[in-house]
């Protein structure tokens, strides 16, 4: 049997015991798992991992073989074939190189019968580890949830326990707590094209890297879009600023001073929470910047005390980072402390690339596919400013 095949024997191994997981971790007729259940899980995930490294092992060794036909082969004098460094088949942590390990995987098991390419979960983590920096909402510290299920549950406190004094031997006080449970269902982002196999096949990571990093900035800004203002409505998910139960602040007349930043701050801390992200729209970063410390001063209110009207802003307001969005409206800011707003995402992210759709165009498919949503169970922590004339 040949390395491809042993490696597609491994995938569909890996198959079957991902099926079985998801059985085990996707009954709703059960809120925990029993002890022998739990053994069942951590014998699968073993053998997922087994069947990943046996089919890394496999591929990479059908990319050398590969690698060694071409260079004895005549074409490959005649400039008519690539060699295929065995390196490039090996993880790495950069956009390019991820989009090259996708694109070996696509043409050393994909077959007629799948039609599509195999992106390992491993694949999947680091695309959105990568994709993480191009994201606004991500760079803010907001919490990370991965998960293989379809929708992710979050336990929300209603209301607390009742405490209460009493005596040796008296009832202690019951009731008072009360819980529902979140559900979020992470929703498809995706881009796509066409592109040509000789840029494929000739451009290496000098044109791999580029364009895998415009894939993964076009997702982030789909992604950005949703978890700032999204709607809920058609295919997306609800954002932070649309949020029910969010607080909100109103500062009429424009904004003149930092008093609706301090209002909105105590907002959160009286309801503990703390600001730790601000995002705003660039226009309104504009104008918070053209404030002045006195009138007819010349130094920014924004500058440091002891700072020079030559000296460069920092962004952030009263100590709390600024990040700005061109997505978010000219007169909204949002406030939020980001270790209370979750964003879930599916497992199942990644680039994936098949010849199969442009085999008669002599053309390779790409696609970056992620699933995700937003979640903000503690909807007090979050308060949007809104800055009218």
């Amino acid at each position: 049997m040949s390395h491809a095949e042993q490696a597609r024997a491994h995938m569909a191994k890996r198959d079957e015991y991902t099926n079985l997981l998801a059985k085990l971790d996707l009954d709703p007729a059960k809120r925990s798992l029993t002890s022998g259940e739990r053994k069942a899980e951590s014998e699968l995930l073993d053998k997922i991992r087994h069947a990943d490294t046996q089919m890394k092992r496999h591929l990479e060794a059908a990319a050398a073989e590969e690698a060694a036909m071409r260079i004895t082969s005549p074409l490959q004098l005649m400039g008519t074939t690539r060699n295929h460094d065995g390196k490039e088949s090996r993880m790495a942590m950069t956009p390019g190189e991820l989009m090259a390990r996708s694109l070996e995987l696509s043409r050393g098991i994909t077959t007629p019968s799948t039609g599509k390419a195999f992106s390992p979960e491993q694949v999947a983590r680091n695309f959105i580890d990568l994709l993480a920096p191009q994201s606004v909402v991500m760079e803010s510290g907001v919490q990370r949830v991965e998960t293989s299920a379809e929708t992710y549950s979050f336990p929300v406190i209603r209301s607390d326990f009742s405490a209460g004094f009493v005596g040796e031997l008296d009832d202690l006080p019951t009731g008072g707590f009360g819980s529902d449970p979140l559900k979020i269902t992470p929703k498809k982002i995706a881009a796509a094209d066409l592109i040509a196999n000789e840029l494929m096949d000739d451009g290496g990571a000098s044109f791999l890297n580029p364009m895998a990093k415009s894939l993964m900035r076009s997702v982030a800004l789909g992604f950005d879009r949703e978890a700032l203002i999204g709607t809920g409505a058609g295919k997306g998910f609800v954002g932070i600023s649309k949020t029910p139960g969010i607080q909100a602040h109103a500062v009429t007349g424009g904004l003149k001073d930092l008093d609706g930043f301090v209002t909105a701050f105590g907002k959160l801390e009286s309801a503990n929470a703390k600001a730790t992200a601000i995002v705003m729209g660039p226009k309104m970063w504009t104008t918070l910047m053209a404030l002045r410390e006195a009138t007819g001063s010349l130094k920014p209110l924004l500058s440091e005390s002891a700072g020079s009207p030559t000296a460069g802003i920092q962004r952030s307001i009263l100590g709390v980072r600024v990040r700005l969005s061109s997505f978010m409206p000219d007169t909204e800011i949002l406030v939020f402390e980001a270790d209370q707003v979750f964003a879930v995402w599916r497992k199942s992210a990644g680039f994936e690339i098949s010849n199969q759709f442009g085999f008669l165009k002599d053309g390779t498919a790409v696609r970056a596919i992620a699933r995700a949503a937003i979640a903000v169970p503690n909807a007090a922590a979050v308060c949007k400013i809104t800055v009218s004339a």
